[in-house]
């Protein structure tokens, strides 16, 4: 731009002039996504998660009733184009059969976590919200769940309602974990009570409820996420123990944790049988844990973010 001499001061010098700084402003979410992607075992864990959940939807649908048909004639023998992992002691198709496991141990583990979300995020939003003796009941019973040993609570739970009823086990794994997700939920409603954008919603005359479900839940949200994300991988565990202990789903329906159970008989005539359940749950847990990593750092507003 040429300098007119209106524009010079006196003696000549030229007024400097600000810069303008053109770089775009990004949203919220266009930063989650961007950190997310530089976590890169985040991100092959998200894709590893991606593949398992649709092979554990689409291989038993395709599959038909493969996984449970046992045959005498098939007892043992090698892989085939059908049968990619073989047959086992009772010629069952154990791809099939592997992938049908998958899919009940993930049902219980994204089931489980919506219960332990749906009451972790209740109690948390009420004890953070109100505070007071409020707080301080709610925290108690919080300390007196956690005293308990939970693993031998769900056993108790699932021995008293019902042994094999997977949606026994759900609820059983949801009433003993959402602790961890009350106490994230309470903590971020503490600092966001404080907030002006609440305080804002208080003068205007906006209800309790209104304020904690249109306002202060969607901002508290990120710590469930990467709490539910972990929390998968946890009650995939625990619903595999209860199998293996013979607590949970029980034969002719299958599980990775009752897989384990019956290779366990044959694990020296046929080692393989138990391999392909294990290794199956070491990638699904190891998923889970990553991609939970991967979204505690995304979602961490005070991460920042590299320019290119």
């Amino acid at each position: 731009m040429e300098t007119t001499e209106a524009t010079r001061l006196p003696g000549g010098a030229v007024p400097a002039v600000d810069e303008v700084d053109l770089t775009p402003v990004r949203t919220y979410w266009q930063l989650v996504r961007q950190r997310f992607v530089r976590h890169r075992l985040a991100v092959i864990a998200f894709f590893l998660m991606t593949i398992l959940i649709t092979a554990a939807i689409v291989i038993p649908f395709l599959s038909g009733g493969a996984w449970a048909e046992t045959s005498l004639e098939r007892i043992n023998q090698p892989p085939s184009l059908s049968a990619p992992l073989g047959y086992d002691n009772l010629g069952i198709n154990t791809f099939a059969r592997l992938m049908k496991g998958l899919q009940t141990s993930l049902f219980i583990g994204l089931a489980a976590v919506t219960v332990i979300v749906l009451i972790g995020v209740t109690v948390g939003a009420i004890a953070g919200y109100f505070g007071g003796w409020v707080d301080n009941a709610l925290m108690r019973f919080v300390d007196i769940v956690l005293s308990i040993p939970t693993f031998f609570l769900i056993v108790m739970l699932v021995a008293f309602w019902g042994t094999g009823n997977v949606y026994v086990i759900i609820i059983a794994i949801g009433l003993t974990g959402w602790t961890t997700a009350a106490r994230l939920v309470r903590a971020e409603f503490l600092s966001l009570r404080e907030s002006d954008f609440v305080q804002a919603a208080q003068a205007l005359g906006a209800g309790d409820r209104r304020i904690v479900m249109r306002h202060m839940i969607p901002s508290a949200m990120a710590p469930v996420v990467v709490a539910a994300a972990l929390g998968i991988a946890d009650s995939v565990v625990t619903e595999a123990a209860l199998s293996y202990l013979g607590f949970g789903i029980n034969p002719p329906e299958a599980s990775l944790g009752n897989m384990l159970t019956k290779a366990q008989e044959y694990f020296y005539r046929n080692p393989l049988l138990a391999w392909y359940p294990g290794i199956t749950l070491v990638l699904l847990v190891l998923a889970a844990m990553f991609l939970g990593d991967g979204l505690r750092d995304a979602l961490d507003p005070r991460q920042r973010v590299e320019s290119k």
